[in-house]
């Protein structure tokens, strides 16, 4: 059930941007909970900083989508922050909320210790956005520009998908490897978005896992950093996603259903007889962007935020 807060709700009949942040990761690697983590340089969390960035750039709506447990703490770290006429919505990503008919493929959801992923965690918010919208995730620091460029896209047709994305070297971490999607980009197009795991320096050399194949890869490569944007159509697109993959992989307990991935599936029909049709802009961000993966990351983390953003 959403949670609403909000000073007085926005005009809806006025073009109005949405920025749907998925803060229900478990935080496994890191050991806790990074949504709450008080990394800036008055002690924000990334997610206060992107809400910051994204208001600056005309964004007039948020949702929030988390775990039951985090939905008081978010409240009271949100009531008093955020600029009257701002409508601010939290809601739960549930394990049970599915397309119909999924009870006849696996009979309930007790078999799962984790989230069914990022494109479940999206589709989590589909009664919530009713307009173009942007999704981060809560844990990560992007910058005042990669939401102006978002904002900039929509201005021009409000319809289009879209992605930020960042140079691979500008998103490692010292502490361990990370997962990153690889992006294929042309005539600022994306053309593929690849899912890469234990991406880090081996022997001098950069390089991850593709497919199960440990391989080289370039630090100059864009990558994918969870910074989308939609039209309101992606629903529909995560309601077939999530049904093929409850299909193949619903009695798994861990298997995810990646954003990523269902993009690369739109991108994929293209070449195909569907009737799906996107074509997805790239832009690349004129600032960092910071992501503490592991605990030891979280000191490194605060230092290039206040270089960034302290007085």
């Amino acid at each position: 059930m959403p949670t609403h807060l909000n000073c007085n709700n926005t005009d809806e009949s006025t073009f109005s941007l949405t920025l749907v942040i998925m803060a229900a990761g478990l935080g496994s690697r890191f050991g806790g909970d990074k949504q709450l983590a008080e990394l800036g340089p008055q002690g924000e969390t990334m997610l206060e900083l992107s809400l910051a960035s994204a208001i600056k750039a005309g964004f007039t709506a948020a949702v929030i989508i988390t775990r039951d447990n985090l939905i008081e703490p978010l409240e009271a770290l949100l009531a008093d922050k955020l600029p009257c006429g701002f409508k601010l919505d939290l809601c739960i990503q549930q394990m049970d909320d599915l397309p119909s008919g999924w009870q006849t493929v696996i009979a309930n959801t007790d078999h799962r210790v984790k989230p069914w992923g990022t494109a479940h965690a999206l589709w989590s918010a589909r009664a919530l956005v009713k307009g173009p919208m942007v999704v981060i995730n809560a844990d990560d620091y992007y910058g005042d520009s990669a939401f102006q460029l978002m904002a900039d896209g929509f201005e021009q047709v409000n319809s289009r998908w879209q992605m930020v994305a960042y140079p691979l070297k500008e998103t490692l971490s010292e502490n361990g490897g990370v997962n990153r999607g690889i992006c294929l980009v042309q005539d600022d197009l994306l053309h593929s978005v690849v899912e890469w795991t234990d991406i880090g320096w081996r022997d001098g050399q950069l390089m991850g896992y593709c497919g199960g194949l440990l391989a080289p890869v370039s630090a100059r490569v864009p990558v994918s950093m969870t910074c989308w944007g939609f039209c309101p159509d992606i629903f529909k697109i995560l309601e077939q996603a999530l049904n093929r993959f409850i299909a193949t992989q619903g009695s798994d307990a861990k298997s995810e259903c990646y954003l990523p991935t269902v993009v690369q599936s739109v991108l994929d029909s293209e070449n195909s007889a569907s009737t799906i049709r996107k074509t997805v802009y790239v832009s690349t961000a004129y600032e960092p962007w910071l992501g503490v993966t592991y605990p030891q990351d979280s000191t490194w983390v605060k230092q290039k935020l206040m270089e960034l953003l302290g007085d």
